[in-house]
Protein backbone atom coordinates (compact mmCIF):
# COMPACT_ATOMS: atom_id res chain seq x y z
CA UNK A 1 0.00 0.00 0.00
CA UNK A 2 1.20 3.48 -0.79
CA UNK A 3 2.88 5.65 1.65
CA UNK A 4 1.29 9.19 0.98
CA UNK A 5 4.04 11.31 2.60
CA UNK A 6 3.69 14.24 1.08
CA UNK A 7 6.03 16.40 3.08
CA UNK A 8 8.90 16.69 5.09
CA UNK A 9 10.66 19.43 6.88
CA UNK A 10 14.68 19.08 8.73
CA UNK A 11 16.07 22.70 10.20
CA UNK A 12 17.32 23.12 6.01
CA UNK A 13 15.04 21.85 4.45
CA UNK A 14 11.40 21.88 3.36
CA UNK A 15 9.96 19.38 0.65
CA UNK A 16 6.16 19.24 -0.09
CA UNK A 17 3.46 18.22 -2.85
CA UNK A 18 0.48 20.49 -1.08
CA UNK A 19 0.92 22.27 -3.87
CA UNK A 20 -1.36 23.08 -6.91
CA UNK A 21 -0.39 20.08 -9.29
CA UNK A 22 1.66 18.62 -6.63
CA UNK A 23 1.88 14.72 -6.55
CA UNK A 24 5.45 13.43 -5.60
CA UNK A 25 4.95 11.67 -2.57
CA UNK A 26 7.32 9.19 0.41
CA UNK A 27 10.08 12.13 0.93
CA UNK A 28 12.71 11.32 3.23
CA UNK A 29 16.32 12.36 4.03
CA UNK A 30 19.87 10.46 3.67
CA UNK A 31 23.50 11.26 4.66
CA UNK A 32 24.85 14.09 2.75
CA UNK A 33 22.17 16.26 1.90
CA UNK A 34 20.44 14.07 -0.01
CA UNK A 35 16.58 13.79 0.11
CA UNK A 36 14.03 11.55 -2.17
CA UNK A 37 10.92 11.10 -3.68
CA UNK A 38 8.83 8.86 -5.26
CA UNK A 39 7.07 9.81 -8.80
CA UNK A 40 3.37 8.61 -8.45
CA UNK A 41 2.07 6.13 -11.35
CA UNK A 42 -1.45 8.16 -12.87
CA UNK A 43 -3.96 6.09 -11.98
CA UNK A 44 -5.77 6.23 -15.85
CA UNK A 45 -2.25 5.52 -17.10
CA UNK A 46 -2.56 1.76 -17.19
CA UNK A 47 -2.24 1.41 -21.48
CA UNK A 48 0.78 3.07 -21.02
CA UNK A 49 4.37 2.79 -19.30
CA UNK A 50 5.06 5.85 -19.58
CA UNK A 51 3.15 7.53 -16.57
CA UNK A 52 5.70 8.84 -14.31
CA UNK A 53 4.72 12.82 -13.88
CA UNK A 54 6.35 14.85 -11.24
CA UNK A 55 5.95 18.30 -9.17
CA UNK A 56 6.88 19.25 -6.08
CA UNK A 57 8.35 22.10 -4.40
CA UNK A 58 10.84 22.81 -2.34
CA UNK A 59 12.31 25.34 0.07
CA UNK A 60 15.38 26.80 1.55
CA UNK A 61 14.68 27.70 5.08
CA UNK A 62 17.92 28.98 6.21
CA UNK A 63 19.67 32.62 5.25
CA UNK A 64 22.82 30.90 3.41
CA UNK A 65 22.56 28.89 0.34
CA UNK A 66 22.51 25.76 -0.06
CA UNK A 67 23.15 22.46 -2.61
CA UNK A 68 21.03 19.95 -2.49
CA UNK A 69 20.54 16.46 -4.14
CA UNK A 70 16.75 14.90 -5.12
CA UNK A 71 16.85 11.68 -5.94
CA UNK A 72 14.06 9.94 -7.34
CA UNK A 73 13.68 6.47 -5.90
CA UNK A 74 11.68 3.27 -6.55
CA UNK A 75 10.76 -0.42 -6.85
CA UNK A 76 12.24 -0.85 -10.41
CA UNK A 77 9.49 -3.35 -11.80
CA UNK A 78 7.08 -0.63 -10.55
CA UNK A 79 8.70 2.55 -11.53
CA UNK A 80 11.68 2.52 -13.55
CA UNK A 81 10.27 0.85 -16.44
CA UNK A 82 8.58 4.24 -17.79
CA UNK A 83 12.29 5.86 -17.14
CA UNK A 84 14.14 3.98 -19.81
CA UNK A 85 13.73 5.60 -22.88
CA UNK A 86 13.81 8.46 -21.02
CA UNK A 87 17.47 8.70 -19.66
CA UNK A 88 17.86 12.51 -19.65
CA UNK A 89 14.56 13.76 -18.91
CA UNK A 90 14.41 17.71 -19.28
CA UNK A 91 13.64 19.02 -15.25
CA UNK A 92 11.84 22.38 -15.39
CA UNK A 93 12.28 24.83 -12.38
CA UNK A 94 9.35 27.43 -11.57
CA UNK A 95 9.91 30.17 -8.79
CA UNK A 96 6.69 30.48 -7.30
CA UNK A 97 8.29 33.79 -5.60
CA UNK A 98 8.38 35.59 -8.74
CA UNK A 99 6.14 36.02 -11.52
CA UNK A 100 8.74 34.45 -14.09
CA UNK A 101 7.54 31.39 -17.07
CA UNK A 102 9.18 28.02 -16.06
CA UNK A 103 12.70 27.71 -17.40
CA UNK A 104 14.94 24.92 -17.91
CA UNK A 105 17.23 22.94 -14.99
CA UNK A 106 20.89 22.79 -17.04
CA UNK A 107 21.56 19.12 -17.89
CA UNK A 108 24.61 18.92 -16.06
CA UNK A 109 22.46 19.27 -12.84
CA UNK A 110 20.45 15.95 -13.48
CA UNK A 111 21.97 12.66 -13.27
CA UNK A 112 19.47 9.94 -14.44
CA UNK A 113 19.87 5.94 -15.46
CA UNK A 114 16.99 3.94 -16.14
CA UNK A 115 16.64 2.97 -12.55
CA UNK A 116 17.37 6.28 -10.52
CA UNK A 117 17.74 10.07 -10.94
CA UNK A 118 19.29 12.41 -8.84
CA UNK A 119 18.17 16.27 -9.27
CA UNK A 120 21.42 19.14 -7.82
CA UNK A 121 20.20 22.22 -6.97
CA UNK A 122 21.59 25.23 -5.42
CA UNK A 123 18.85 27.04 -3.54
CA UNK A 124 19.45 30.41 -2.51
CA UNK A 125 18.43 32.29 0.83
CA UNK A 126 15.26 31.34 1.67
CA UNK A 127 13.99 30.27 -1.85
CA UNK A 128 11.39 28.04 -2.97
CA UNK A 129 11.07 26.31 -6.14
CA UNK A 130 8.93 24.14 -7.99
CA UNK A 131 10.51 21.11 -9.51
CA UNK A 132 8.66 19.22 -12.05
CA UNK A 133 9.62 17.17 -15.17
CA UNK A 134 6.49 18.82 -17.10
CA UNK A 135 6.49 21.96 -18.85
CA UNK A 136 2.84 22.80 -16.70
CA UNK A 137 1.76 26.05 -15.71
CA UNK A 138 -0.64 25.82 -13.03
CA UNK A 139 -4.57 26.16 -13.70
CA UNK A 140 -4.81 29.17 -11.72
CA UNK A 141 -2.16 30.63 -13.19
CA UNK A 142 -3.70 29.86 -16.60
CA UNK A 143 -7.16 30.69 -15.45
CA UNK A 144 -5.78 34.06 -15.05
CA UNK A 145 -4.00 34.32 -18.26
CA UNK A 146 -7.47 33.45 -20.09
CA UNK A 147 -9.21 36.00 -18.28
CA UNK A 148 -6.54 38.48 -18.84
CA UNK A 149 -6.36 37.49 -22.61
CA UNK A 150 -10.11 37.83 -22.60
CA UNK A 151 -10.27 41.17 -20.93
CA UNK A 152 -7.53 43.00 -23.16
CA UNK A 153 -9.82 42.26 -26.08
CA UNK A 154 -13.46 42.67 -24.78
CA UNK A 155 -15.21 43.29 -28.35
CA UNK A 156 -13.10 40.82 -30.27
CA UNK A 157 -12.59 37.88 -27.74
CA UNK A 158 -15.72 36.29 -25.77
CA UNK A 159 -15.46 34.71 -23.25
CA UNK A 160 -17.99 31.40 -21.82
CA UNK A 161 -17.97 29.25 -19.36
CA UNK A 162 -19.44 26.17 -20.63
CA UNK A 163 -18.83 23.36 -17.99
CA UNK A 164 -17.76 22.58 -14.40
CA UNK A 165 -15.72 19.78 -13.02
CA UNK A 166 -17.12 17.88 -10.10
CA UNK A 167 -14.94 20.15 -8.16
CA UNK A 168 -17.05 23.12 -9.59
CA UNK A 169 -14.04 24.35 -11.66
CA UNK A 170 -14.64 26.22 -14.75
CA UNK A 171 -14.16 25.00 -18.28
CA UNK A 172 -14.11 28.18 -20.79
CA UNK A 173 -14.12 28.71 -24.59
CA UNK A 174 -12.92 31.83 -26.02
CA UNK A 175 -14.80 32.63 -29.55
CA UNK A 176 -12.21 35.50 -31.50
CA UNK A 177 -14.45 38.28 -33.41
CA UNK A 178 -17.72 36.54 -32.29
CA UNK A 179 -20.10 39.29 -33.80
CA UNK A 180 -19.25 38.03 -37.60
CA UNK A 181 -21.73 35.85 -39.34
CA UNK A 182 -19.85 32.16 -39.47
CA UNK A 183 -22.39 30.20 -40.79
CA UNK A 184 -20.64 30.03 -43.91
CA UNK A 185 -17.42 30.07 -42.54
CA UNK A 186 -14.93 27.37 -42.32
CA UNK A 187 -14.97 26.94 -38.53
CA UNK A 188 -11.35 25.98 -36.37
CA UNK A 189 -11.77 24.82 -32.84
CA UNK A 190 -8.03 24.06 -30.99
CA UNK A 191 -8.16 22.90 -27.82
CA UNK A 192 -5.70 21.81 -24.66
CA UNK A 193 -5.98 18.07 -24.28
CA UNK A 194 -7.49 16.57 -20.64
CA UNK A 195 -4.19 15.16 -19.61
CA UNK A 196 -3.56 18.20 -17.85
CA UNK A 197 0.33 17.28 -17.41
CA UNK A 198 1.20 17.51 -21.01
CA UNK A 199 0.52 21.23 -21.70
CA UNK A 200 -2.19 21.39 -24.45
CA UNK A 201 -3.93 24.35 -22.99
CA UNK A 202 -0.90 26.60 -22.91
CA UNK A 203 0.08 25.57 -26.34
CA UNK A 204 -3.40 26.35 -27.18
CA UNK A 205 -3.16 29.62 -25.08
CA UNK A 206 -0.01 30.58 -26.87
CA UNK A 207 -1.84 30.21 -30.52
CA UNK A 208 -4.31 32.63 -29.38
CA UNK A 209 -1.73 35.02 -28.21
CA UNK A 210 0.72 35.00 -31.48
CA UNK A 211 -2.95 34.83 -33.49
CA UNK A 212 -3.90 38.16 -31.33
CA UNK A 213 -0.15 39.74 -32.15
CA UNK A 214 -0.73 39.89 -36.19
CA UNK A 215 -2.92 42.20 -36.32
CA UNK A 216 -6.13 43.78 -37.87
CA UNK A 217 -4.70 43.45 -40.92
CA UNK A 218 -4.14 39.46 -40.46
CA UNK A 219 -7.53 39.23 -38.35
CA UNK A 220 -9.42 40.65 -41.43
CA UNK A 221 -8.25 38.73 -44.31
CA UNK A 222 -8.24 35.29 -41.88
CA UNK A 223 -12.15 36.38 -41.16
CA UNK A 224 -13.04 36.36 -44.96
CA UNK A 225 -12.82 32.63 -44.98
CA UNK A 226 -12.56 30.95 -40.87
CA UNK A 227 -13.85 31.52 -37.82
CA UNK A 228 -11.63 29.74 -34.61
CA UNK A 229 -12.64 29.27 -31.25
CA UNK A 230 -10.54 27.97 -28.36
CA UNK A 231 -11.36 25.34 -25.63
CA UNK A 232 -9.09 25.33 -22.09
CA UNK A 233 -9.61 22.95 -19.31
CA UNK A 234 -10.81 19.82 -20.25
CA UNK A 235 -9.71 18.02 -17.11
CA UNK A 236 -9.07 21.40 -14.07
CA UNK A 237 -9.39 19.11 -11.58
CA UNK A 238 -6.54 17.17 -12.89
CA UNK A 239 -4.73 20.17 -12.90
CA UNK A 240 -5.26 21.12 -9.38
CA UNK A 241 -4.18 17.67 -8.21
CA UNK A 242 -1.64 16.72 -10.50
CA UNK A 243 -2.84 13.89 -12.63
CA UNK A 244 -2.20 13.07 -16.11
CA UNK A 245 -5.52 11.09 -16.99
CA UNK A 246 -8.43 10.69 -14.22
CA UNK A 247 -10.19 14.09 -12.53
CA UNK A 248 -11.08 13.88 -9.37
CA UNK A 249 -13.42 11.39 -9.23
CA UNK A 250 -11.01 8.98 -10.94
CA UNK A 251 -12.73 9.02 -14.52
CA UNK A 252 -10.32 8.80 -17.29
CA UNK A 253 -11.68 11.52 -19.02
CA UNK A 254 -9.48 11.30 -22.15
CA UNK A 255 -10.58 7.78 -23.20
CA UNK A 256 -14.21 7.86 -22.38
CA UNK A 257 -15.80 9.32 -25.31
CA UNK A 258 -17.84 6.80 -26.35
CA UNK A 259 -21.69 6.42 -26.67
CA UNK A 260 -22.19 4.81 -23.36
CA UNK A 261 -20.45 6.28 -20.85
CA UNK A 262 -19.96 9.79 -21.99
CA UNK A 263 -23.52 10.79 -20.44
CA UNK A 264 -21.74 10.21 -16.91
CA UNK A 265 -18.45 12.15 -17.21
CA UNK A 266 -19.49 15.84 -16.44
CA UNK A 267 -17.03 17.57 -18.01
CA UNK A 268 -17.23 15.29 -21.35
CA UNK A 269 -20.86 16.16 -21.64
CA UNK A 270 -20.98 19.69 -20.99
CA UNK A 271 -17.75 19.93 -23.44
CA UNK A 272 -19.69 17.89 -26.47
CA UNK A 273 -22.80 19.52 -25.92
CA UNK A 274 -21.44 22.73 -26.71
CA UNK A 275 -19.29 21.37 -29.46
CA UNK A 276 -22.07 19.96 -31.48
CA UNK A 277 -24.06 23.38 -31.12
CA UNK A 278 -22.30 24.19 -34.11
CA UNK A 279 -19.55 21.28 -34.76
CA UNK A 280 -16.35 22.23 -36.36
CA UNK A 281 -15.24 21.84 -39.84
CA UNK A 282 -11.35 21.03 -37.87
CA UNK A 283 -10.25 20.31 -34.86
CA UNK A 284 -6.62 20.65 -32.85
CA UNK A 285 -5.83 19.49 -30.08
CA UNK A 286 -2.81 20.10 -28.39
CA UNK A 287 -0.61 17.69 -26.02
CA UNK A 288 3.10 17.08 -25.57
CA UNK A 289 5.55 14.63 -24.56
CA UNK A 290 8.03 14.77 -21.38
CA UNK A 291 10.13 11.33 -22.67
CA UNK A 292 13.39 12.39 -24.77
CA UNK A 293 13.11 10.08 -27.35
CA UNK A 294 10.32 11.44 -28.67
CA UNK A 295 9.59 14.34 -31.60
CA UNK A 296 6.87 16.78 -32.44
CA UNK A 297 4.76 15.00 -34.64
CA UNK A 298 0.71 14.93 -35.48
CA UNK A 299 -1.60 12.46 -34.54
CA UNK A 300 -3.69 11.62 -37.67
CA UNK A 301 -6.65 9.57 -37.55
CA UNK A 302 -8.33 7.11 -40.18
CA UNK A 303 -9.25 8.91 -43.13
CA UNK A 304 -11.94 6.31 -43.57
CA UNK A 305 -13.89 8.14 -40.82
CA UNK A 306 -14.93 10.46 -43.57
CA UNK A 307 -17.51 10.05 -45.96
CA UNK A 308 -17.16 12.88 -48.17
CA UNK A 309 -13.89 12.46 -50.76
CA UNK A 310 -13.13 15.76 -50.93
CA UNK A 311 -13.09 15.87 -46.84
CA UNK A 312 -10.42 12.81 -47.58
CA UNK A 313 -8.57 14.98 -49.91
CA UNK A 314 -7.97 17.60 -47.75
CA UNK A 315 -7.09 15.52 -44.35
CA UNK A 316 -4.46 13.81 -46.60
CA UNK A 317 -2.74 17.34 -47.63
CA UNK A 318 -3.07 18.33 -43.78
CA UNK A 319 -1.61 15.56 -42.60
CA UNK A 320 1.09 15.32 -45.36
CA UNK A 321 2.06 18.92 -44.34
CA UNK A 322 2.39 18.42 -40.75
CA UNK A 323 4.27 15.15 -41.21
CA UNK A 324 7.08 17.17 -43.06
CA UNK A 325 7.27 19.91 -40.40
CA UNK A 326 7.39 17.01 -37.66
CA UNK A 327 10.70 15.36 -39.67
CA UNK A 328 8.55 12.76 -41.34
CA UNK A 329 7.27 11.48 -38.46
CA UNK A 330 3.26 10.84 -37.35
CA UNK A 331 1.41 8.52 -34.77
CA UNK A 332 -1.29 6.95 -37.45
CA UNK A 333 -4.97 5.72 -35.62
CA UNK A 334 -6.49 3.16 -36.97
CA UNK A 335 -10.07 2.11 -37.20
CA UNK A 336 -11.41 1.11 -33.62
CA UNK A 337 -8.09 1.19 -32.28
CA UNK A 338 -8.49 0.40 -27.94
CA UNK A 339 -8.45 3.58 -26.38
CA UNK A 340 -7.70 6.06 -29.31
CA UNK A 341 -11.50 4.88 -30.67
CA UNK A 342 -13.22 6.54 -27.28
CA UNK A 343 -11.49 10.14 -27.93
CA UNK A 344 -12.86 13.31 -28.77
CA UNK A 345 -11.32 13.61 -31.65
CA UNK A 346 -12.34 10.29 -33.15
CA UNK A 347 -15.68 10.72 -32.09
CA UNK A 348 -16.00 14.18 -33.68
CA UNK A 349 -14.15 12.88 -36.73
CA UNK A 350 -16.81 10.05 -37.15
CA UNK A 351 -19.89 11.28 -36.01
CA UNK A 352 -19.49 15.21 -37.50
CA UNK A 353 -17.14 14.60 -39.99
CA UNK A 354 -14.88 16.98 -38.26
CA UNK A 355 -11.02 16.59 -39.66
CA UNK A 356 -9.37 16.38 -36.33
CA UNK A 357 -5.85 15.96 -35.27
CA UNK A 358 -3.85 15.50 -32.28
CA UNK A 359 -0.59 17.47 -32.15
CA UNK A 360 2.32 16.31 -29.66
CA UNK A 361 4.56 18.62 -28.35
CA UNK A 362 7.71 18.43 -26.43
CA UNK A 363 8.41 19.85 -22.67
CA UNK A 364 12.48 18.93 -23.92
CA UNK A 365 12.31 22.65 -25.55
CA UNK A 366 12.31 25.99 -24.73
CA UNK A 367 9.36 28.74 -23.92
CA UNK A 368 10.24 30.26 -26.74
CA UNK A 369 10.95 27.43 -29.17
CA UNK A 370 7.41 26.31 -27.91
CA UNK A 371 5.64 29.28 -29.20
CA UNK A 372 7.40 29.29 -32.26
CA UNK A 373 6.27 25.61 -33.17
CA UNK A 374 2.68 26.11 -31.93
CA UNK A 375 2.13 29.14 -34.55
CA UNK A 376 4.19 26.96 -37.07
CA UNK A 377 1.45 24.33 -36.72
CA UNK A 378 -0.59 26.52 -37.34
CA UNK A 379 0.11 28.42 -40.03
CA UNK A 380 0.83 25.26 -41.85
CA UNK A 381 -2.59 24.47 -41.07
CA UNK A 382 -3.81 27.28 -42.12
CA UNK A 383 -2.09 27.63 -45.42
CA UNK A 384 -3.64 23.82 -46.41
CA UNK A 385 -7.10 25.09 -45.55
CA UNK A 386 -6.64 28.31 -47.34
CA UNK A 387 -5.97 25.98 -50.71
CA UNK A 388 -8.60 23.74 -49.93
Amino acid sequence: METAIREFRDRKIFLTSEIEGGNAYDFQKFPGGVYSFTPKRDPGEEYSSQAYYFKFSIENLQKDPTDVTITAIANFDEIWKGWQSSIHPTIWIYSPNHQKQPIRLSSDRVRATPRSMSINLTLRSYETLIISNMLTLSYTKLVNEVENVANEYPTFLKLTEIGRSPLENPIYSIKVNPKIDSSNLFKILIGGTSQPNEFGDYASLLVLQQFLKKGAEFWDDFSTKFSIEFIFFQNPDGMIQGTNMVNSKGENLFFSWDNDRNSSLKENTAIWDYIIIEPPNFYLEMHSFFQDHKTIRPYTFPIELLSEKRDQRLYTKLSKNLIKFSNGMKEEIHIDQPYFKDTLCYQLMEKHQTLCMQYKLHSRNSISHTTQTVWKVFSEILKTLKRR
